[in-house]
């Protein structure tokens, strides 16, 4: 039909349009926290694009539902305050219409949303921690911070830089603190220097015009020696990564039995939900009372959202630490809103109206 198309139309133009607004705003906080990783030393900052692609599937996992759920509120509000769902009405069209086009856009959103939470959001989480964590166990010139003291991942060696200039680096200490192998404590300086990558994934560092100090004050074969040209390689370290349940795939997460897990399947299963029930929820909540106002009017609609998410964050968080069981209290809540949304769409039809005048007349 004309117009169920006309109002899927303009509802995904608001949506793309606002969709585009909340990935701004979530990464410009990403971007501050990852420029604060880069800052400390923590990752280079070559790595500073790559860590925030991979974080958009995070970011959608909220705004997905968000931006259709705003697309229909301000697209449905805008055409009740000018009138075009009343002439709609009045040519005999029912408010179906406007069901059938806010659900046909939840089922896009929708199957979007389970893709992004059953495996882009995984897969980039996982990314992430292990970029992060090579970065950490194999520092490179670009994890370099000027002026302060760096320790490797295991604590073994200590690195000092007094200023970094294009490849180089100049001012240089280096120091390994525990004995490995045959090698003995030992300390670096140098004037100058510079890290190289191999095909191996180890690192070798070049310093020149310097003096190593071996050994440790109580042995007799203390070594001093100065030279102008040094290389050592660094091995490369394995990445160190964590068991979040937010990188296991669906499958884990139904096998696994672990409270962390259970939640975290609940709430990845509520963000693929959220998106048809908020749309079912919110078509009856766009309509507009023109003597108060679309501000007003939508404000309803916004509260009830906002305590669906916070009602699903804090259930999260207490089936996550096992206080609550995630599939009675998160479904719970899930249905309550199914029904809340079944009672606002029949609230003004004719069997609706019906009942309540049959009430009023009984009182």
């Amino acid at each position: 039909m004309i117009i169920i198309r006309y109002l899927i139309r303009e509802t995904f133009k608001s949506q793309i349009a606002i969709l585009f607004i909340l990935l701004l705003i979530f990464f410009c906080q990403k971007l501050v926290r990852v420029l604060s990783m880069a800052v400390e030393g923590d990752i280079p900052t070559n790595l500073i694009l790559s860590l925030l692609g991979l974080g958009i599937p995070e970011m959608a996992q909220l705004i997905l539902p968000l931006s259709l759920f705003l697309g229909i509120l301000m697209t449905f509000s805008k055409l009740y305050s000018e009138s075009e769902i009343t002439v709609m009405h009045a040519c005999g069209l029912s408010k179906n219409v406007l069901l059938i086009a806010a659900l046909a856009l939840s089922i896009l959103t929708g199957a979007i949303a389970g893709i992004n939470s059953a495996w882009l959001g995984p897969l980039s989480a996982v990314n992430q921690e292990r970029i992060i964590a090579d970065a950490k166990a194999n520092p490179s010139l670009g994890a370099l911070v000027e002026g302060q003291f760096q320790s490797s991942q295991d604590g073994n060696a200590v690195l000092f830089v007094g200023k970094v200039e294009g490849n180089e680096f100049v001012d240089v200490f280096l120091a390994q603190l525990r004995p490995s192998g045959n090698q003995r404590p030992s300390v670096v300086v140098a004037d100058k220097g510079h890290i190289v990558e191999d095909l191996n994934g180890n690192q070798r560092i070049f310093l020149d015009t310097g003096t190593r100090y071996e050994g440790t004050a109580l042995l007799r074969d203390f070594r001093v020696t100065d030279f102008t040209h040094y290389q050592a390689i660094i091995g490369h370290q394995e990445a160190m990564l964590g068991d979040s349940v937010e990188q296991a795939n669906m499958s884990s997460l139904i096998a696994s039995d672990s409270h962390q897990a259970k939640a975290e399947l609940n709430w990845r299963l509520t963000l693929i939900v959220s998106v048809p029930l908020m749309a079912l929820l919110v078509v009856p909540l766009s309509e507009v009372n023109p003597r108060q106002g679309r501000v007003v009017s939508m404000l309803p609609a916004m509260l009830l959202y906002l305590i669906y998410f916070l009602l699903q964050s804090s259930l999260r968080s207490n089936a996550g630490r096992g206080k609550i069981d995630p599939m009675v209290w998160v479904w719970l809540v899930n249905l309550g809103y199914l029904a809340l949304g079944i009672v606002l769409n029949l609230w003004d039809s004719t069997p609706s109206r019906r009942l309540r005048a049959r009430l009023r007349g009984a009182v």
